[in-house]
């Protein structure tokens, strides 16, 4: 197996555990909200859907049809974030930034027009040269912008949980800020690797 192999294999296992962790949060007995297993149902899709990309080369899902169905995942967090009356709207905001970045990065991955990558234009296509480069580098912008905001947040999510900056804090009330003890390493882990597979995706 060649390096490309073991990134996709450690990618692969890395989606599935999240998948079977946000799946069995979601079924929790304790976890009575349905906005709060909602949440933990869209990130075990979005880790399950990540979990066949590297094999299937995104093509787990139809493209409008994952496009579509991630663009709404991503507008679910801050839409419920509002509604839930625990604390300033604003910092609810806040808190679902993350989530709602992380399914707008599959929805961008998902997305039909640079999705798969298609073998080089024709020569009789030189016309076209100048739109598509145009948005070639805006697709660029994208993905760098979205990968940089989901590495910062595998970083500042990560490190929380090293011995050092573990700290007591009030239990949290939002499925977004987690109130286990182990909740950030599935959150950093997930934006790392969706991050990691923004960059190899494109």
């Amino acid at each position: 197996m060649n390096a490309s192999g073991v990134v996709h294999m450690m990618l692969t296992v890395l989606f599935t555990a999240t998948a079977v962790h946000g799946v069995h949060r979601a079924v929790a007995p304790r976890r009575a909200g349905w906005r709060e297993r909602g949440d933990q149902l869209l990130h075990a899709a979005m880790a399950a859907t990540m979990a066949a990309m590297p094999w299937s080369h995104g093509a787990s899902l139809p493209h409008p049809a994952g496009t579509a169905f991630f663009t709404v995942a991503a507008l679910w967090f801050p839409v419920t974030a509002v509604h839930r009356d625990h604390g300033s709207r604003l910092a609810a905001l806040a808190r679902s930034l993350p989530p709602a970045t992380g399914m707008a990065a599959m929805a961008w991955m998902e997305w039909p027009t640079h999705a798969m990558a298609g073998p080089p234009a024709p020569a009789h296509h030189l016309g076209a040269l100048g739109h598509t480069a145009h948005l070639s580098a805006t697709a660029r912008t994208v993905t760098a912008a979205l990968a940089l905001c989901l590495l910062a947040y595998a970083l500042s999510s990560l490190t929380r949980v090293l011995p050092g900056r573990r700290t007591r804090s009030a239990p949290a009330t939002d499925s977004i800020d987690r109130p286990e003890p182990y909740g950030p390493f599935w959150d950093g882990s997930m934006a790392l690797g969706t991050s990691i597979m923004l960059l190899l995706h494109h």
